[in-house]
This record gives C-alpha cells, structure tokens and sequence, in this order.
C-alpha cells in the first residue's frame, strides 16, 4: 500500500469517514509486517502536522509518539530469537497503541464527535458503561438506592448519621456508644456500577462493579474489621490501637494505616491484595506474608507473593480507566462483563494477549473497536450478549 493511500484511511478514519470495507482494509495493512516502516512514517507525520485537531499541543504529541517507539522497538529487540508469530503480535499492540493515540486525542475526545458505520455489529441500542449505583443495608434490614437517593441525611443508627454528599459519596459520621451493640450495614454495587464511602473511622473505600462491603455502622474500641466481596481499593485512617482488616475469600488482610487493594471476584482464580503504601500482612490457611509497596499476594492454595507490579495498570479501575498491557483477552474480557453489565462467549479460541488505555466512559461498541483494531478477534454484540470470534 502506498504511503498516500494509507494516510488517507487514516484521516478517513479519524474523521469518522471510513466505509467498511476500507476499515477492513487498513486493519489487513496493519496487522503486515510490510507496512511498518510506512506506517511509522504517517503516524509521525499525523502527530506532527496540524491536520488532526486535538488538544494536545505538538510536543505533547512528539512526546507521546516518541514514547510509543521507544516501547516497540524495546519490544522487538526482548523477542528477536522469538517464533515470528509473537514478534507480528508485539508489532501489532504496537500499532494499535498508535493507532489508539491518534483516534483518542484526535476523534474520540474531541467533543460532541460521533462514531458510525464501523463499530462491532449491534443488533439494538449500543451499551453503555457503568456509573455510580449501589444499594445501602441497613441492620434493620432497610435498603437505601444510592444513586437515585437524595443528598443530606439518609439515616440513623445510634449515634451514627449515615449521609450522601454532594458527589454522591456516603458519609458515616459518629461513634458506638459504651454498651450499645454493634451493628453491620452492608454496600454492594450492581454489575456496572461503582461507589465511594468513607467509614466512621475516616477510611475511604471505593468499590468496583459487582462487589460489596460489610461493616459495622461504628467500629467498636480497639477493632476495626470489615468483609468484602469483588474488588474494593482502601485508604485506611491510621490508628495504632486498632488495626485495620478486610477478610475477603477466606483470606485476610491486617494494616494500620496503608492503601491497598483486593480483588476477590469469584470468577477470578486467586485472592489477589495488591499494596500501594504502607504494609499489610495477608494470611491464608495458616500462611501469612508482609507485602511492601508494589507487592502482590495471589492467595490460593498457597500464597505467592509478585514484586514490583504495574500498580498504576491495576488502580486504572479506581481512575476511570481501563489499562491492560499485554493481558490474554479473557481476562479483559471479564472486567468488561462486570462493568457493562453483559455476559461474554468466547466461540473460538484466542491466545494472543492484548494491550488497551481507554476511558472506562465510553459506549461498549467503542471498546470493542479498539479490541478489534489490535487484530486476531472479532465482536458481535447481541443484546447484553457478546460473542468473541477469531
């Protein structure tokens, strides 16, 4: 393909123009090894031209594009004695990332642009994302909508006042009175949805789709314990007299100040508590193990204990994002399951791993674009069904 033809899908792309079959076009000219040195020579000039309106300012972009090559030639030095198979699939998250670099600042947050034609087939109205909803129970069995809840006080219980601010985060407020009994509420969220709440101790939890968390209304003196299922991100208030633990999946965790993250879906294979700050101790069937910042413990069986992972990849969830770096598509498949509220068939097999940075904002079809571009699968999305095929 020559040089001028591929800029012009390109720009067809951005500006939301491409007829299907040119979409099918320039994903086959990607994915060949042929086309690199060309295709790196449009993105550079794309990046460095004012023709894509974005708004990012040119170093910004140069910044971004170098950063881009750096990985992808890092890549292909770690896999030169590599089948060529994986060294194309190397390649090609690299091309999606540009590609992803020039449809995400040029066309997809460009305000108020629309995407058409080329998105995964959908047989009705596109899919979209989660938001803030969970449900409150209360001890007495109450059960309080939190996202259609208005703001202000919600309940009481004792001496707690239980309240939704302004950005629709929960507040518990108050101490357990000597000799009053200690009662549990419980959060869970919905598949797509998420939410924010912060304990009567000042802790701040957040949970992800499809979890829940159970605590007392008013910690008692000396303990401060909560259940959790899902994924749940903490930030918990220091206090030496009362360690802070979370028991998730038969594992649990002890800290006294730190943030952490646990992630205890139960369609994942391990208990996995992953340490941003500070220390925590993560027991397991008699065993236990002290993580330090970056540490991970894949409970199971045993315990394994991972050092210095992507934290940053991991806590994309919290952010607003998805974040995958080189992951096998199931396993990002089922974040998107939980978050869209959809369920996922694999028709085919599919090994290679896959790579994508995207707001966790955008309608499913968009996502699945992205999936699409890296090459290797196809999406049919039928109802809140999504079938994956080679």
């Amino acid at each position: 393909m020559e040089q001028a033809h591929l800029k012009t899908l390109l720009q067809r792309y951005l500006d939301n123009n491409l007829s299907p079959q040119g979409l099918k076009e320039l994903i086959v000219h990607l994915q060949q090894d042929t086309q690199h040195d060309t295709l790196l020579q449009v993105v550079q000039q794309a990046l460095a031209s004012g023709a894509y309106a974005a708004p990012a300012d040119a170093a910004q972009k140069d910044t971004i594009f170098r950063n881009i090559l750096q990985k992808a030639a890092e890549q292909e030095a770690a896999t030169a004695l590599q089948p060529v198979k994986r060294r194309t699939s190397l390649w090609r998250a690299a091309v999606a990332a540009m590609v992803i670099v020039l449809a995400g600042v040029a066309a997809y947050f460009a305000a108020g642009h629309r995407w058409t034609s080329h998105a995964p087939a959908l047989t009705h109205q596109d899919v979209l994302p989660g938001a803030n909803k969970a449900v409150l129970i209360l001890a007495d069995g109450r059960r309080i909508t939190l996202d259609s809840a208005a703001r202000g006080t919600l309940a009481q219980q004792g001496n707690v006042t239980i309240s939704q601010t302004d950005n629709g985060q929960l507040d518990y407020n108050g101490t357990n009175a000597n000799g009053k009994a200690v009662v549990y509420n419980t959060v869970t969220t919905p598949r797509g949805g998420q939410f924010r709440i912060t304990l009567p101790d000042g802790t701040k939890v957040w949970l992800n789709a499809a979890s829940s968390l159970h605590f007392p209304a008013a910690f008692p003196a000396g303990e401060r314990s909560v259940e959790v299922t899902g994924e749940v991100y903490f930030e918990v208030a220091p206090r030496a007299t009362a360690p802070f633990t979370v028991t998730a999946r038969g594992t649990t965790v002890t800290v006294l100040g730190t943030r952490f993250n646990v992630n205890a879906y139960t369609d994942e294979a391990s208990v996995n508590t992953t340490l941003l700050e500070g220390s925590v101790k993560v027991a397991h069937q008699g065993r236990s193990v002290m993580l330090k910042p970056g540490g991970q413990a894949q409970a199971k069986e045993n315990i394994r204990v991972l050092d210095n992972v992507d934290t940053e990849a991991l806590m994309a969830w919290k952010n607003g994002r998805f974040s995958c770096n080189d992951i096998p598509l199931e396993n990002i498949m089922r974040q998107i399951s939980r978050w869209y509220d959809i369920q996922v068939v694999f028709k085919d097999r599919i090994t290679d791993t896959y790579s994508i940075e995207i707001s966790r904002d955008v309608p499913l079809s968009k996502l699945l674009r992205f999936l699409e571009l890296s090459g290797g699968v196809h999406f049919e999305v039928n109802e809140k069904t999504i079938i994956v095929k080679k």
